[in-house]
């Protein structure tokens, strides 16, 4: 609280989040996993992702494995996790007047694996429905949407250019 300086922990347990989103009443987050395991997670006050004590990603200097049962340990699963890891990074909502093909979707970006993903969840953000990788051929580290253009803007790394979505075909 930025009035009175009083700190609340919100959830514990986050590896290495790069996109969160406020979305209606919930709170959605990208986070890398190590050696595979980026995750979706709808996070919710008070609860727990596990980290480092589990993870569907692989220990890097090791050949020993993260516990991957979330819930048999006490702590929250995640919506969607990418094996092998992505490189994921910024999370947006789609707004329905950018295209009624993506309407309620989300757009996730890679560093890694150099693509866009649409992705659909369920009415109650419960599960993932689908994905669809999109491949763009750069590290996108950030996405915008511009209501007044009608536009989604990619930050693209490799060499510091902008990337353009413009829905042709509404």
């Amino acid at each position: 609280d930025l009035n009175n300086d009083k700190i609340e922990i919100f959830s514990l347990g986050h590896r290495n989040p790069q996109g969160l989103l406020v979305y209606k009443d919930l709170v959605l987050s990208t986070e890398h996993g190590p050696r595979g395991g980026d995750e979706i997670n709808k996070i919710v006050s008070g609860k727990n992702y596990g980290w480092p004590e589990v993870s569907y990603g692989k220990k890097y200097y090791s050949n020993k494995q993260y516990s991957k049962d979330h819930k048999k340990k006490g702590f929250e699963e995640p919506l969607y996790v990418f094996i092998p890891s992505i490189g994921i990074s910024e999370i947006i909502h789609i707004p329905k007047n950018f295209s009624t093909n993506w309407k309620n979707n989300f757009l996730i970006s890679s560093l890694g694996d150099e693509s866009l993903y649409r992705v659909k969840f369920d009415e109650k953000f419960t599960r993932v429905i689908f994905t669809e990788k999109i491949f763009v051929g750069d590290r996108i580290r950030d996405l915008i949407y511009l209501p007044d253009r009608n536009l989604i803007l990619l930050a693209l790394e490799r060499n510091g250019e902008i990337g353009i979505l413009d829905p042709i075909n509404n």
